[in-house]
This record gives structure tokens, C-alpha cells and sequence, in this order.
């Protein structure tokens, strides 16, 4: 099987349509939008402007969805799709007939493990096909949400469990990617009540979860963590990273750092160079050591290398952690 992607969370990438709008501070630099420039002008990106249809994506998705007995025996695991690394599925500005077309093509994939992300999930429910009500959520796609920042967390977070509860979609996720600030899980991971007044049992991780219309609301399902890459990438504090991969370690959560991006941290006992950027943990970055008592704690000077060479091991380790949906 050929075209595997180099997205270290996925398999092959599928898109039906390619162009979208930003939305939040996680799109300031996006690679999808940097592409469309690159190739069309950027005539596919921003208020009004139209979309542009893909030519092969489902043929692509049927051969992947063909030739997945071949790929699950040579890899053990079945192909992992990421829909749509070009565009997004619940995007307002999307033909309605393309997004229908497209959900109809994803539900036939069934050999698949589909990967659908957005930074719109106030839109899922009012744009799922109403088969995935009548007939159940598909079993083999899952539903990820992007999220940079606490007030990403705080405000996307609950509708995403939300979600996951009342439509019964088997796995949740969020991509944190550019991570731009530290973030606490805690509170979703399932160690506190998410609905005030409804019953609880403790899960088998030891955890309290909480009962939803008869549904189990058990949190989230799996976390990404990545820095940003490309000529204006904003570099990451490597304390938010090792919080999260706490966190997740403390909660039984499968966690994946992708990389650090096109900034990669020095040591401290080093001295400062003259091209290192600090990173502070409230997230701004530049000034000296006395900025500590401004933003909160003690900065981490990064260097601009790139992201091949800065990689993604997070002190010496290699985090590849997947939910057991997709393993």
C-alpha cells in the first residue's frame, strides 16, 4: 500500500475538498493554508472563499478501505485515515451535498479506523447525517478536537464529551497542536463530575466516571501533543509537554508527542546565544531573566533548528501512546 503520510498519529490522509477559514490562535500559521498559497494563491482560504474539490479522495478511501486486510496483517493494526488534513469536515462554508457525499463514503470504510478532527465542534451535531443517529455513530470512526490553549480547553472540552455520550462515538481525542500554553486535563480525564446531579460509578482504572441518559461519559480517550513547525513557528515550553504527559500517565490516557516543532529546547546550564528564543510558561517569549516574575516562573531558552533535527523525544523517550479503538 502506497502514499502513507508522515503525520506521526495516521496512516493516510483523505481529503474530499481542500480550503478553509481561521478560526482560533492554532490557525495563525497553518500548513494547510500555507499549501493553498503556495499552489493556488491562496484562493481556497478565508471568508467567502470557495472551496475546492478533490479529485480521488473517495477513490482513495475505497482503495484503502479494499486493501486493509493487506496493511492490518503486514502492520497488525488496521489503517488509520485522517479526514481531512486539507480542510474541515464540519466547516460552514462546505457544499452541504460534498460533506453528505463524504460521511456516506466514511461509514462504508468500515475496515478503516477513521480519524475525523475540527476546530468546529459546535457544528458536529447539526451536520452528522441522521443515520448516525438512527443507526448508532459508526463503530470505526472516532472524533478529535483541537485545542491549543486552557480557554480551548475549558470551552471545547465539555461539548466534545458531550457529544461522545448522547451519540455514542467510541473514541474522543484532542490534538494539541501548536500547543501554545500549559493546560490541565485533569478535570476531564474523568476524575471529577462533568454534569452536575448525575450518578457516577468508578471505572476500572479507579476513576470516577459519570452515567448520561444510560451512557458512560468516560473522558477523554487519547491526547496529541505537538509544537509548531514552519518559518514563523512559536516554540513550546517543554513544561507544558511533561504536564500533559503526567497527566495522561496519571489517568491511564494514551499520549503521542508528534514534535517539538522548528524550535527545540536547550539545556539550561548552557549559556544563552545570541539566536535563542525564551519561552515562558504563560506562553509569551523574548526578554531577560528578569521577566521571570512577569510570566510565570522561569523561562526555557529555545533554539531554531527545525523540525527534523529537533525530532520528538521528550526526555530521551519516544511517546507513541493509541487508544485501543485504533491499535
Amino acid at each position: 500500500m502506497t502514499n502513507q503520510t508522515k503525520i506521526e498519529w495516521t496512516d493516510f490522509t483523505v481529503n474530499f475538498w481542500e480550503g478553509c477559514q481561521k478560526v482560533g490562535p492554532g490557525c495563525d500559521h497553518c500548513y494547510a493554508e500555507a499549501r493553498d498559497v503556495r499552489f493556488t494563491g491562496g484562493s481556497h482560504w478565508g471568508p467567502g472563499a470557495p472551496r475546492r474539490k478533490v479529485k480521488g479522495g473517495i477513490a482513495k478511501l475505497r482503495k484503502i478501505n479494499r486493501d486493509a486486510p493487506t496493511f492490518h496483517e503486514a502492520h497488525s493494526h488496521w489503517p488509520r485515515v485522517f479526514c481531512s488534513s486539507l480542510s474541515d469536515v464540519f466547516d460552514n462554508a462546505v457544499n452541504p451535498a460534498w460533506r453528505a457525499e463524504a460521511f456516506r463514503e466514511i461509514a462504508l470504510a468500515e475496515n478503516v479506523r477513521v480519524q475525523l478532527l475540527t476546530k468546529r465542534v459546535g457544528n458536529v451535531e447539526k451536520m452528522v447525517p441522521d443515520s448516525w443517529f438512527e443507526a448508532g455513530w459508526p463503530a470505526h470512526v472516532g472524533l478529535m478536537i483541537t485545542v491549543v490553549n486552557q480557554a480551548e480547553a475549558n470551552r471545547d472540552i465539555p461539548k466534545l464529551l458531550d457529544l461522545k455520550a448522547r451519540l455514542g462515538i467510541p473514541w474522543v481525542g484532542l490534538s494539541m497542536e501548536p500547543l501554545l500554553g500549559p493546560v490541565d486535563l485533569k478535570e476531564w480525564f474523568g476524575s471529577a463530575p462533568y454534569l452536575p446531579g448525575a450518578s457516577t460509578h468508578v471505572g476500572t482504572d479507579g476513576f470516577e466516571r459519570q452515567d448520561i441518559g444510560g451512557l458512560i461519559l468516560d473522558g477523554v480517550d487519547w491526547i496529541i501533543v505537538g509544537g509548531e513547525s514552519g518559518p514563523h513557528a512559536r516554540p513550546m515550553h517543554p513544561d507544558w509537554v511533561r504536564s500533559l504527559r503526567d497527566q495522561c500517565a496519571a489517568a491511564g490516557t494514551p499520549f503521542l508527542f508528534k514534535q517539538w516543532g522548528e524550535w527545540m529546547p536547550r539545556d539550561r546550564c548552557l549559556p544563552i546565544l545570541p539566536e535563542d528564543l525564551t519561552v515562558w510558561p504563560n506562553g509569551k517569549t523574548g526578554g531577560g531573566i528578569g521577566s521571570a516574575n512577569e510570566n510565570g516562573g522561569p523561562g526555557w531558552p529555545s533554539i531554531k533548528v527545525g523540525k527534523k533535527r529537533a525530532g520528538r523525544l521528550l526526555d530521551g523517550i519516544e511517546h507513541n501512546g493509541f487508544p485501543g479503538a485504533l491499535a
